[in-house]
């Protein structure tokens, strides 16, 4: 049995981790959070470094899966210094105590990593983001793999799964526009890999196994869901997930985000595809079930699915 840590395990991301893994009944989970902590979760804070090395030096995992990040871009876009504190600082200082105590970490990161100019990126294609969010956890990308080579970045996309406001993924927050029956202007421009945090935590658990059997697994990692959309197309297939009617969203096509946003950072995820991980859930079927599982945060939009 191996301790494997996450961090953000109050969010959108960590909550599947945490819940794929403690499932599984293989490994001892230790679970940290911040600002909605909760019984079973340590409250952590990321950026007091001693705290987090004293926290790591305690409980000596031997497995990080550093999901906490500052992730939205306009948020980033307004203050720079805490996206940086977190995406940057933190995840240095976490890298730091890792490697002093022989924990692997798996760094979670972005696809914003790209400026969108070329999709299907390579994990050895070289990024240029267009938005802050995009720098600072690619600086966190760097910062990471400079304390260690033998640790792993995560590059994902676009995330949906089961949440507690639909305000926690970019893609379930469109559920407001659809509910609205008033005109509703919906980005049509900018093309996405809409992922399952179910999908990717199954992915994630795998990479530990692969990393406990001693399996180098180091370095940069694509992962994401095989299909492409804007979100005024995913909006169209959760209506029709739902039986709504779309007929008052309007695609536009032209960017209308305050924080500039890439055009399609589709990502090739081959070197994972070659170990076994792959996307196994497609968009339909998978925002369905993250539906199912999020009655109490859609019943506070006044959706009912009975």
């Amino acid at each position: 049995m191996a301790k494997i840590m996450i961090t953000g395990a109050t969010g959108l991301l960590g909550r599947a981790v945490k819940a794929q893994i403690e499932s599984s009944q293989v490994h001892q989970v230790i679970a940290t959070g911040f600002s909605r902590v909760q019984a079973g979760i340590y409250k952590l804070d990321l950026t007091q470094s001693e705290r987090v090395d004293e926290f790591i030096g305690h409980h000596q995992p031997d497995v990080i899966v550093h999901c906490a990040a500052e992730r939205r871009p306009d948020v980033s876009e307004q203050d720079p210094e805490a996206a940086l504190a977190l995406n940057l600082g933190a995840t240095k200082a976490l890298a730091e105590s890792a490697r002093k105590h022989g924990t692997w970490v798996i760094y979670i990161s972005t696809d914003y990593v790209f400026d969108g100019t070329a999709p299907n990126y390579a994990e050895s294609d070289k990024p240029n983001p267009v938005n802050f969010y995009g720098e600072s956890k690619w600086l966190g990308e760097q910062a990471l793999l400079e304390t260690s080579k033998g640790f792993a970045v995560l590059r994902l996309p676009i995330l949906y799964g089961q949440v507690e406001k639909v305000s926690e993924s970019a893609i379930l927050i469109l559920l407001n526009q659809l509910m609205d029956k008033q005109t509703q202007e919906v980005d049509h421009w900018a093309v996405r890999s809409p992922t399952s945090t179910q999908d990717i935590a199954l992915a994630i658990e795998k990479m530990i196994e692969l990393n406990i059997s001693k399996f180098d697994l180091s370095g940069i990692y694509h992962f994401s869901g095989k299909e492409t959309m804007s979100k005024y197309q995913m909006l169209l297939a959760i209506g029709e997930v739902l039986g709504l009617d779309v007929n008052h969203l309007v695609p536009v096509s032209e960017p209308a985000d305050s924080a500039k946003r890439p055009k399609d950072c589709s990502l090739n995820c081959d070197r994972l595809a070659l170990l076994g991980i792959s996307s196994q859930v497609d968009f339909k079927s998978g925002v369905f079930d993250a539906l199912k599982a999020s009655t109490a945060a859609l019943s506070a939009i006044g959706l009912n699915l009975d």
